[in-house]
């Protein structure tokens, strides 16, 4: 019976994504998200061409995602993409009458999931694609990165309002590793604001939903510049497995609000806004 129930969630979840995916609203949001991007990659990659030496393909995606501006402004992309959660479609009502509104309910969360994924994707994946022609591809951090994590190309980096605090990362962690953990980082951020999003629109509706995010949002964006919360997992490797810590508190708070949207989309009012 799980197995049916997830297998209607999974269907639920792409057929939503299928009707999504063709919004202007959504491609909007993928095409901000990746302007944002480029401007990260163009000082990244201008700062190397200065150094004159060829960086490893993987590094972009990590060193812009610890910039501090970066990480504040993929956020807005993504946030177009849900903004018309609880994702209430003509064809809902059907849904619900076949499914039952549990099965729609997880449907909606999967389907959150994998935007996330998705967005998360096509970062990684674009970063390291415009990478290729600059430098090579393997474990080994390049100069370029060694040298801005020291401070010993400080007035380029200057120059091209480039940093990054990695130096315990690039000690205890290859690129590759860097790479996946800075994937798994974004991602979960990503999937909490969205479960976030969702979960207030579904139970309050109008614009609380959006009030949430930005309050967390900004709210994290000052405690990193006060009490030094950040969301780059560069600030959290400390060789001992602290880097873990992050992801698995953005878990709970996701499986919490997932518990709490259960019991709610049993009590609210579906309709089409």
């Amino acid at each position: 019976m799980s197995n049916i129930r997830i297998t209607r969630a999974i269907r639920i979840a792409l057929g939503l994504l299928r009707q999504e995916m063709g919004s202007v609203r959504v491609i909007m949001g993928y095409l901000l998200g990746f302007t944002v991007l480029a401007l990260g990659l163009n000082d990244f990659l201008r700062y190397a061409v200065e150094i004159e030496e060829p960086v490893n393909i993987f590094e972009a995606f990590i060193i812009v995602e610890s910039q501090g501006t970066a990480g504040r402004l993929w956020v807005l992309g993504y946030l177009l993409i849900l903004a018309n959660a609880p994702f209430v479609k003509r064809n809902t009502y059907i849904i619900l009458y076949r499914s039952g509104r549990r099965i729609w309910n997880m449907g909606m969360l999967l389907y959150v999931f994998i935007q996330a994924f998705m967005y998360t994707m096509c970062f990684a994946a674009a970063s390291t694609a415009v990478s290729v022609p600059y430098g090579f591809s393997g474990k080994i951090w390049s100069s370029p990165a060694y040298m801005l994590a020291t401070g010993a190309s400080h007035t380029i980096a200057e120059k091209y309002h480039v940093s990054f605090e990695g130096m315990a990362l690039m000690k205890h962690m290859t690129v590759l590793q860097a790479f996946g953990i800075t994937f798994m980082y974004m991602f979960c951020y990503f999937v909490f604001l969205g479960v976030l999003l969702y979960v207030c629109n579904l139970m309050f509706g109008g614009f609380w939903g959006l009030a949430a995010v930005a309050v967390v949002h900004l709210g994290r964006v000052i405690l990193s510049f006060t009490v030094k919360l950040h969301q780059s997992p560069v600030y959290y490797v400390d060789g001992s497995g602290g880097y873990w810590r992050y992801p698995c508190i953005m878990m709970a708070f996701i499986f919490a609000m997932a518990a709490v949207s259960l019991f709610a989309v049993e009590r609210v009012d579906i309709q089409v806004r």
